[in-house]
């Protein structure tokens, strides 16, 4: 067969490029005519038929191989054969490929729409995790950057609000700063440590910012992350890795269109290369010299030089002769290599197989050649390769983040400015306002966020938004059922073909496939996908289909659609395979088959167990076994299919997969303690995406006994047990759940308060924790310090700071024109001032679950919420006792005190800080995260969240610590900083949840940043 162009869009490129060589003006003449009539084509026409060759005086070209003869030896120079180089190169890379991603649109009749776009349109800066570029490096007086800190928060510059170019970070290396400013009292010097606020300002942990005098000078500098083009000028060997889907090809091809363009002569910026440093790109996909491995009898040098000859020589040969021209910026540092997927080729045996063998051709033409050099790579295979890595001195290595909000941004806005151009049927209004719908909607469905992370499944999102008029589906599983339609949809041949339109190469392939329709070939798709799934998973995780079986299931599948020529049609439906991959892709000289991402393979094959009548006799096996993980997102994909199928499938496979997981037995047996804690994590997380109670709004059944009431204790169960083999991110999404069944391990209702009892001596069970009376030591964390031993009478301690769900009735009754008597006077002339009726950011959902700590609110407001509590507690408490905020001794004391043992350093001891024991910024959360997530972090009292999650208001005075400290403050006046805060925060470093870990503000202040907790406690001591 031919060597022909296959697409139209191919043709019109490659009679472009033929345009530019030095051929005689008729034989040009001929060409513009062919190229005149391919683009007045429709361009449903498809290939362009040319029965012959065009022919002049001294050339005849052939368009079935658009190969140009000139009699003998070509007669272009170097510059004419570069500039086509590079003209070719450009049109290839400027292609987007979304003829790959298509979807039906509505417009009177269906019809196929893929947008038009550009690559430079959309393309969105990505990021890696290399060093921070900084931007700007000053000296300033504190009050001049505390101005700058100002305005940062009102014009909040952060990853997630603006693309990476304008992000900018406010950092003071701390090494500077801790001799510059004050230290805090009572805080241990720690240097090297960077304490981090929410936004885009950084904080050194150690000293007193706002004690500083004004005109101190500070050191601070602006910075924001590397982007993945400055990474590769910044290191001329370059690893690039990234996950599947993430980028990592679409940043070279974007390079080598930004190069070829401005070596063109057209004024491009480059982010991070200069002017004068403009090598010529050369992008090599590797996955293509495993045929020339074998062909050059296993010479990987010589293999790697043929695929980079043939690269130069065009797909055409129309460059030939370019690759001895470039000879000579190939040995200096004229040229970039952009070897694309090292990964892609077969791993084979050990350090004989292709993957190493070109490694190790690449690393040897590093050493010969002064050209720069980038090999991309997925993050997995890559890292654990022993014999394949890139490990001469002289190759770096970066890894492409995820998308940040800002970056997804930046898209959508693209996306939608590139689509109102080349569609006459969207405005720039009605783009505009569609670009923000779709941005707002990403940003307000927490759930979308993980997706939206790759730029594969985000462009995904961006094709089913603009094709559906605006709207994406809200539930994880139909969202990827869309996208999987969308990939089966090209797969399916035309039905109506227009009276002038020709049939396309791929079309006539499914012409030849009789009752092929989308909807049945799903269910085979479906059952391949779980076959995939169950066997050995490759270095990416998915699974592979060798050929032999596809082909057996492919015959089975026409036979019952009534093929009369099942192997026949099943040959030709893997051609359609080879000619377009889509949902499978052929692997290994096309002996084996993949799904072309894990995330469709997880799906496909839960979509597979959905339709199963032993649905929970397929799926628990599979979760009990040791291979859990592998399986635990179909499981979760399962529960979000049976939502997707209706309420009718949720309660009849949904509501019994549930009572398997949360059942304390499994066949007749018990299960061990390990497999109820994973199958609590699992429970909740399948019944949030069958969709909660809302999933079963209209059931029959008694969802308080046989769904909830199990569920509930289940979680609560497996919050309450420090166990290392559950993530702490599994706690959380279990708590978040929790806080929708009704979280009952705290009291809410006035009755639940008052049936709260006090325990006698140390600890307790319940909401109170006990200490008993007694001298402990407060203050000296410093490393000269000493500390200072405080009489304190017997008190407790709540187990966990005050929630939402427990706030709530306050706000009803707390704010009002009755409310004085609650409030300390400075309290009620600030309230009244203020006009609130809440606290603040009551109205965001993101603080506002029932579980989570309550936040923003003000000193005041704590204070007032404590007065309301007694009057509900009236007589229920011991004679001269109350309901108040803790003094700083009690709160230390409470945190670090262990009996018969020295004071912790931490509330659980001396080991080190992580996310299993406390929520900071290692936690990697944007909220706070519900009350109690952190079994292994109790102090001993058995107090949760003593470090981390929220600042805790104390109820004495900053400056009398640490001789005064049990010593109550009735009030503060607003101004004066000397309310002070325990705790650390979610997003502050592991300097802040040290026992010893101290901070003062102003009693009015609010934010996300505060909360409080009670202690039942002597009214004064």
């Amino acid at each position: 067969m031919p060597n022909s162009p296959t697409t139209r869009g191919e043709q019109i490129a490659a009679l472009e490029a033929a345009l530019q060589l030095p051929l005689p003006e008729g034989t040009k003449q001929q060409i513009r005519a062919q190229l005149q009539k391919l683009q007045d084509s429709d361009s449903n026409q498809g290939a362009l038929e040319n029965s012959g060759s065009l022919h002049g005086n001294a050339a005849a070209i052939n368009f079935g191989t658009m190969q140009a003869f000139f009699g003998g030896v070509p007669g272009e120079d170097g510059k004419t054969l570069l500039r086509d180089y590079l003209h070719a190169l450009e049109i290839s890379c400027q292609q987007l490929g979304l003829g790959r991603l298509r979807e039906r649109r509505r417009s009177g009749a269906d019809r196929t729409t893929t947008p038009p776009l550009r690559l430079q349109a959309v393309y969105t800066s990505l990021t890696t995790d290399g060093p921070e570029v900084v931007v700007h490096r000053r000296e300033r007086p504190v009050r001049r950057v505390q101005r700058l800190i100002d305005w940062l928060d009102q014009h909040p510059c952060t990853a997630d609000d603006v693309p990476p170019e304008q992000v900018r970070q406010l950092r003071f290396p701390a090494n500077r700063v801790a001799g510059q400013l004050p230290p805090q009292p009572g805080v241990r010097q720690s240097p090297d440590r960077l304490w981090s606020s929410r936004s885009t300002v950084f904080l050194p942990a150690d000293v007193d910012f706002a004690a500083a005098d004004p005109a101190t000078p500070i050191r601070f500098v602006l910075a924001r992350p590397e982007l993945a083009l400055e990474a590769i000028y910044a290191n001329p060997r370059l690893v690039l890795l990234g996950e599947p889907g993430h980028g990592k090809s679409t940043v070279l091809r974007y390079l080598a269109l930004l190069l070829a363009r401005k070596l063109r002569g057209e004024p491009v910026a480059i982010p991070g290369w200069p002017d004068a440093d403009l090598p010529v790109p050369i992008l090599c996909p590797l996955g293509s010299v495993a045929a020339a491995l074998e062909a050059h009898g296993g010479n990987a040098d010589a293999a790697l030089w043929h695929v980079l000859g043939d690269v130069l020589d065009g797909e055409q040969g129309l460059s030939a002769g370019l690759r001895d021209h470039l000879k000579p910026a190939l040995r200096g540092t004229g040229a970039l290599l952009l070897f694309d997927g090292l990964d892609e080729l077969p791993v084979g045996t050990g350090r004989t197989g292709p993957r190493s063998q070109v490694a190790r051709a690449v690393q040897r033409l590093a050493t010969r050649s002064g050209a720069r050099m980038v090999v991309t790579s997925r993050v997995l295979p890559y890292r654990a390769a022993s014999d394949w890595q890139l490990t001469d001195a002289g190759w770096a290595e970066r890894t492409i983040q995820p998308l940040a909000f800002g970056q997804v941004r930046r898209f959508v806005q693209g996306w939608y400015t590139a689509l109102a151009a080349s569609d006459p049927d969207l405005s720039d209004a009605a783009a505009e306002s569609r670009a923000e719908a779709l941005i707002t909607e990403l940003d307000a469905n927490t759930r979308l966020r993980p997706l939206v992370q790759s730029p594969l499944l985000l462009t995904m999102l961006a094709l089913l938004h603009y094709n559906s008029d605006g709207e994406i589906p809200r539930n994880r599983a139909r969202l990827y059922h869309e996208c999987v339609q969308l990939l089966l949809e090209r797969w399916e041949p035309e039905r109506t073909l227009g009276a002038r339109e020709r049939v396309s190469r791929l079309q006539q392939l499914l012409s030849r496939l009789p009752g092929l329709e989308t909807d049945k070939l799903r269910d085979l798709i479906h059952k391949l996908a779980f076959q995939a799934h169950d066997q050995p998973p490759d270095d990416d995780g998915r699974g592979r289909i060798d050929r032999t079986r596809l082909t057996g299931e492919l015959v089975e599948f026409f036979k019952r659609i009534g093929s009369s020529d099942a192997a026949g049609h099943a040959d030709v439906l893997l051609e359609v395979v080879r000619e377009e991959a889509g949902l499978l892709i052929a692997r290994d000289d096309e002996t084996a088959y993949t799904f072309p991402h894990l995330t469709f393979q997880e799906y496909l094959a839960a979509c597979w167990l959905a339709d199963q009548a032993e649905l929970l006799e397929q799926a628990y096996p599979r979760w009990q076994g040791a291979d859990r993980e592998r399986w635990r997102q179909v499981l979760l994909l399962l529960a979000g299919r049976l939502r997707h199928k209706g309420q009718k499938d949720v309660e009849r496979d949904g509501v019994p997969w549930l009572d398997v997981l949360t059942s304390a037995t499994v066949r007749g047996a018990a299960k061990d303690a390990a497999q109820r804690r994973a199958d609590a994590v699992l429970a909740a997380l399948s019944y949030a995406e069958m969709g909660g109670r809302a999933a079963l709004a209209t059931s029959m059944r008694d969802l308080v006994t046989q769904v909830e009431g199990p569920l509930r204790q289940a979680i609560c169960e497996l919050l309450a047990t420090p166990d290392p083999a559950i993530q702490p991110a599994d706690r959380i999404a279990a708590a978040r759940v929790l806080a929708d069944l009704g979280d009952p391990r705290f009291p809410v209702e006035r009755a639940h308060w008052q049936a709260e009892r006090l325990p006698a001596g140390f600890g307790g069970a319940g909401y109170w924790c006990g200490l008993p009376q007694g001298t402990y030591p407060i203050g000296g964390w410093a490393a000269r310090g000493k500390a200072v031993q405080v009489d304190l009478p017997a008190f407790w301690i709540a187990r966990y700071p005050v929630t939402v769900a427990q706030y709530t009735p306050f706000v009803a009754q707390g704010y009002g024109p009755g409310a004085e008597r609650w409030w300390t006077p400075e309290g009620w002339r600030w309230k009244q001032a203020r006009r609130g009726s809440q606290p603040d950011l009551w109205d965001d959902p993101r603080y506002t679950a029932a579980n989570q700590p309550v936040i923003g609110v003000s000193w005041y407001e704590a204070m007032a919420f404590c007065a309301w509590l007694n009057e509900q507690l009236a007589g229920q408490l011991p004679q001269g006792y109350l309901v108040r905020l803790p003094s700083e001794a009690e709160w230390e004391a409470a945190a670090s005190y262990a009996p018969g043992a020295p004071r912790r350093t931490y509330p659980w001891g001396e080991p080190q800080p992580t996310p299993e024991r406390a929520i900071y910024d290692a936690s990697g959360l944007d909220t706070p995260a519900p009350v109690g997530c952190c079994p292994a972090g109790a102090a001993a009292c058995g107090a949760l969240d003593m470090a981390g999650n929220v600042w805790e208001w104390c109820g004495s005075s900053h400056t009398a610590y640490p001789a005064q400290s049990q010593v109550l403050a009735k009030d503060f006046t607003i101004g004066k900083g000397d309310v002070p805060l325990r705790g650390g925060l979610y997003y502050q470093d592991s300097t802040a949840v040290r026992c010893g870990a101290r901070y003062r503000v102003n009693p009015n202040l609010r934010g996300f940043n505060y909360g409080f907790r009670l202690v039942v406690a002597p009214r004064s001591h």
